[in-house]
């Protein structure tokens, strides 16, 4: 007999563990107190007005590419997906418009809008990556959940690299020095 699982919330959460639980065999219930499923991930309408209430970009895709491959699926069948330029678009109080993109030239060109050193976005997004990497090979690839599982997985050397002593916002801080770009890239503590 398979054991049994109870999914609290059908957000993007946790339709995925169920998604997954069910794929180890698992027989897996989703209880959800709204009528709709995708928690964040909808709309609402109201009196002529459409409003995105969560998720409108949509990071990692290649996660959600994997679990639909394991069902024998794949997602662009069922969400269709497109990169827009700029990735983010950021409005601030006095008008300024800051706008994020992939490529360094095109981020070089907004961090001088607002008088932000080039140099210090690229330092900026270079540390940021050193993390992804960090992250993405024992977080996303791994499953490690435990600093127990992170210290056997990383040693001690590597596990440093995590900067364990800062705040998102005292990294974002220690690179950029204007309160656009802080602001931009404090969003995502989010």
């Amino acid at each position: 007999m398979a054991k049994r699982v109870l999914v609290i919330g059908a957000g993007l959460g946790g339709i995925s563990a169920a998604i997954s639980l069910r794929q180890a065999g698992y027989e897996v219930e989703v209880f959800e107190k709204n009528a709709h499923l995708g928690g964040k991930l909808n709309v609402l309408k109201t009196r002529g007005y459409t409003f995105d209430l969560g998720p409108s970009i949509l990071t990692l895709p290649h996660i959600f590419d994997r679990l639909f491959e394991r069902s024998g699926r794949r997602m662009a069948d069922y969400v269709p997906i497109r990169t827009l330029r700029p990735h983010w678009r950021n409005f601030f109080e006095d008008g300024t418009v800051v706008d994020l993109y992939p490529e360094p030239d095109r981020m070089a060109e907004q961090a001088r809008k607002v008088g932000e050193p080039p140099e210090n976005v690229e330092r900026f997004l270079r540390y940021s990556s050193a993390l992804y990497d960090l992250v993405n090979e024992g977080y996303f690839e791994q499953g490690l959940d435990t600093p127990r599982d992170f210290m056997r997985h990383y040693g001690l050397w590597r596990f440093w690299g995590f900067d364990l002593f800062r705040t998102m916002h005292g990294a974002v801080s220690r690179f950029l020095q204007t309160r656009y770009l802080r602001d931009v890239f404090d969003y995502f503590i989010k």
